[in-house]
């Protein structure tokens, strides 16, 4: 089985003193729809393998790794019913498509319409067993120890190749998909300040050290 390679979130800039384009690369994983003119597609069972461009932010980056890194899933909103999903489909707003990187990097949003009014995602026959599925994402990008930023209408692409789809509960499932998803702005990632201490916190450290502070003069009282 071919692998499905995806590479998610290519930017201009992550940071404002450095560009960046970040890479997530995944293999394999099933599209699958659940109707023929429509339902929604899925894309599941799809697994991170490498990671590069978040350099600033997540250690260890631009280095593949021979096993699992996390995950990547989507479910689109509802297909609009103008067409078979086997010669092509569009379909609205809504759903929901998630990145997540074992460290803690996340990236979670729904299918946006996008240039072609009413349409969120399209799916599109370019050849014999081979589509095109293109998406127009919102969503909010998160790594830690960073505030969360919005992302504005990323784009989706994926191709699936050369095998023909399987029959399975009203719909179909493909395998061999590929492809990336390209940030349409520029995030700048500031770092999350650290907490700062509720007033009763402050009252029982006061008191604690007023107790100590008693203790100790007792002590040398004493002595």
């Amino acid at each position: 089985m071919r692998s499905l390679v995806l590479a998610l979130f290519a930017v201009c800039a992550l940071c404002a003193l450095s560009a960046a384009q970040v890479i997530f690369t995944n293999n394999d994983g099933m599209l699958t729809s659940t109707g023929t003119t429509s339902g929604t597609l899925s894309l599941s069972g799809s697994t991170l393998t490498a990671i590069s461009g978040l350099g600033p932010y997540v250690a260890n980056d631009s280095v593949t790794v021979p096993s699992s890194i996390g995950s990547f899933a989507f479910t689109t909103g509802s297909m609009n019913g103008s067409s078979n999903i086997l010669t092509g489909a569009t379909f609205g707003a809504g759903g929901i498509i998630t990145f997540t990187y074992t460290n803690g990097v996340v990236f979670t949003g729904s299918f946006v319409v996008g240039t072609t009014p009413g349409v969120a995602a399209s799916w599109t026959l370019i050849a014999p067993n081979t589509w095109v599925f293109s998406g127009t994402v919102d969503g909010t990008l998160k790594v830690p120890g960073y505030n969360p930023v919005t992302i504005m209408g990323a784009t989706v692409q994926l191709t699936t190749f050369d095998k023909a789809p399987t029959a399975e509960g009203g719909g179909y499932k493909f395998t061999d998909s590929g492809g990336t998803t390209n940030f349409g702005t520029e995030p700048h990632l500031t770092p999350t300040p650290p907490p700062v201490p509720e007033p009763g916190t402050l009252t029982l450290l006061g008191s604690g050290l007023l107790g100590l502070g008693v203790f100790a003069r007792r002590l040398i009282v004493k002595s």
